[in-house]
């Protein structure tokens, strides 16, 4: 199953998260992504949190369109993305996309980056996916498709990742390591339509970006 996690960050670009919405089997919206799942006429399958960002007049307009709705206590330990999380991974979700989960409250930007460990831990495929980027976590191999001239980044979410191995990109890699604290894979370049990478071990951060 193919769940979709909209939360309460940024978005600009309707069209576009609409098909990705429209690609999912389940929709969750993490609080306030009710709001912006109502701005785009989308109706998901459950809305969760402690709802304090989360209109109440949609709402209302959800449970009485027959959307469950989990309400939690404010004070809690878990953001509500993370609940939504939980709830997915509860529900025998293997791939979650998240979408508003980046955006100008940046401590909310790295807790949901963590989420893709937490999915990658337990095998379940999970990409964070805006207009501008598309982020994936691995720490074994990806392949990812785009078109020619496409930027992606190799960035370290381990202290080292060792042996990494490209092909179908500009700045190739042959078993080099990189460290966290001095990256050298920002803006390499697609040369083919699809790319392949792979890790000896480490965590890395595959960004897919568009200026």
């Amino acid at each position: 199953m193919k769940t979709c996690i909209i939360s309460n960050g940024e978005f600009n670009d309707s069209d576009y998260i609409r098909k990705i919405i429209n690609n999912c089997d389940y929709v969750i919206c993490a609080d306030g992504g009710a709001n912006i799942a109502y701005k785009l006429e989308i109706v998901p399958n459950l809305i969760i949190g402690d709802l304090d960002s989360a209109d109440k007049q949609i709402i209302d307009y959800y449970k009485k369109n027959g959307v469950i709705v989990d309400k939690y206590p404010t004070e809690k330990d878990e953001t509500d993305t993370q609940l939504a999380t939980l709830k997915a991974i509860e529900l025998g979700t293997d791939e979650i996309i998240y979408i508003a989960s980046i955006g100008s409250r940046f401590d909310h930007s790295i807790a949901n980056l963590s989420l893709l460990l937490y999915l990658l831990k337990r095998n379940i495929k999970g990409i964070i996916a805006s207009e501008k980027n598309e982020i994936h976590l691995i720490d074994r191999s990806l392949e990812l498709e785009g078109k020619i001239g496409d930027i992606v980044s190799l960035i370290p979410y381990s202290t080292v990742v060792k042996g990494i191995y490209t092909d179908g990109l500009y700045y190739s890699l042959s078993g080099q390591d990189m460290s966290l604290d001095m990256p050298y894979g920002i803006s390499n370049v697609f040369i083919n339509n699809k790319i392949k990478i792979k890790i000896d071990s480490g965590l890395l951060l595959v960004i897919k970006s568009k200026d």
